[in-house]
């Protein structure tokens, strides 16, 4: 697989139609589609596209398929002692919204009784102690899903346009009464739903914690400082400038990253600061720049993918301790990672792709302190002239590179330059 075929593989898995709660606990899974179950088998009649309405749901929360097996017979014979496990479990706003919007999905379909189901849903509000606002927002949002699902399938474009404008406008009114409800439920409600918010040169410097989870698009330069915290979650964000981080916080979590212009060797520069972190998320820096300069704390930087840097390496590093783990490092010019950690550095189960640098093609470390290099891979990386894969400025004790596999590596006799420690060694272009 090419590195145009990965991204875009990786692109589709992060926006993947599932249930909010899919990572979610066992038992709170099994509480919550018993309170779903009650709505399809506590009537005495059930219509088949309500059973496959309800197979779909518990299907995309990952429901276990012999717990799903139990739902009838619990409804019927266990309802007392298993509804106030719903009750307990379900106990935030967030799982409450999904929950009814849920409830109104399975309506939608046509029991036998609209009164029943009337009955069932108002009874489950008003143990919620929902507002009327409340109410009818995930009524008439879950409506509105309902029916451009249907429009979508019949192709009439402007009858969803106007639904998606409709459903916009009800949830900035609803926000504006005071309520919140995270862009993944929006989108799990009505799967198009989207809300761009635009932001130039932002200074955020009041201690606050500022969060985005929608489309956005950044123009210049995103200051943070004072404490202040910037979270990006499910985010997709298109960005014509850079961050700078000093004495505050940014964390970056289910999100893609696309960068159009940047005019600093770096996207990220980060100094005085306690920790980073960058989870399960997609950065394509468009060979306009490298991603990340961090200067002091720790860095946890886990499941993502980092790709088309250039300018600088990928990720310089020189805080107290890093840990890089799952993550996938893609055409990065200059080098991926550029170590020198005051304390220790541990990088495992990553993949270094078509990286190179002068020396190291994909991990250059100059730090005296603990390095651990483990059960990672590294394809096609190239030194101009020593460590083709991984280099290190002094021979140690505390550095460690182990379980790895290189492949099309070069300079081929200095793959790996200076480990004081290595372990299960392997180079594939050799055994083939």
């Amino acid at each position: 697989m090419n590195v145009l075929e990965y991204l875009s593989q990786k692109k589709q898995d992060l926006h993947v139609h599932k249930h909010p709660f899919a990572q979610s606990a066992a038992n709170f899974k099994y509480a919550y589609c018993f309170g779903l179950a009650v709505l399809v088998y506590g009537y005495k009649e059930q219509l088949p596209i309500t059973i496959d309405t309800f197979s779909s749901i518990l299907n995309d929360i990952h429901l276990d398929l012999e717990q799903q097996k139990k739902l009838p017979l619990q409804v019927k014979n266990h309802f007392d002692l298993k509804i106030s496990e719903v009750f307990h479990l379900l106990d935030t706003k967030p799982k409450q919204y999904c929950f009814l919007a849920d409830l109104y999905r399975l309506s939608f379909f046509g029991l036998i009784s609209p009164t029943y189901c009337h009955d069932i849903i108002e009874g489950y509000s008003q143990v919620f102690n929902f507002s009327p606002a409340e109410h009818t927002f995930i009524k008439e949002f879950s409506t509105l899903g309902y029916q451009t699902a249907n429009e979508l399938k019949k192709r009439t474009l402007s009858v969803y346009d106007t639904k998606l404008d409709q459903a916009i406008t009800l949830y900035e009114n609803f926000k504006a009464s005071g309520y919140y409800v995270s862009t993944s439920i929006l989108e799990y409600i009505y799967p198009s739903f989207s809300l761009t918010n635009e932001i130039h040169d932002l200074k955020l410097n009041d201690g606050s914690i500022q969060r985005y989870e929608s489309n956005l698009k950044i123009q210049g330069k995103i200051e943070i400082s004072n404490c202040s915290t910037l979270v990006l979650d499910h985010a997709y964000i298109k960005i014509k400038g850079s961050f700078s981080v000093t004495n505050g916080k940014i964390i970056i979590r289910n999100s893609i990253l696309d960068v159009e212009e940047c005019v600093n060797d770096f996207l990220i520069y980060i100094e005085d600061t306690p920790a980073i972190r960058i989870e399960n998320s997609t950065i394509n820096c468009h060979n306009k720049c490298g991603f990340l300069n961090q200067k002091s704390g720790q860095l946890k930087l886990q499941n993502s993918t980092i790709s088309n840097t250039s300018k600088d390496c990928c990720v310089y590093f020189e805080g107290n301790s890093a840990e890089i783990s799952q993550s996938h490092f893609l055409s990065c010019k200059n080098g991926a990672v550029f170590n020198n950690a005051k304390k220790e550095l541990f990088i495992g189960s990553c993949e270094f792709q078509d990286c190179s640098n002068i020396h190291g093609g994909a991990i250059h470390c100059r730090s005296i302190a603990d390095t651990t290099i483990y059960n990672c891979k590294f394809d096609n990386c190239h030194a101009q002239y020593i460590g083709g894969a991984i280099y290190f400025v002094n021979l140690k004790y505390g550095q460690n590179v182990l379980h790895c596999d290189f492949s099309n590596c070069t300079p081929t006799d200095s793959v790996v330059f200076n480990s004081y420690h290595q372990k299960g060694y392997k180079d594939l272009a050799e055994e083939s």
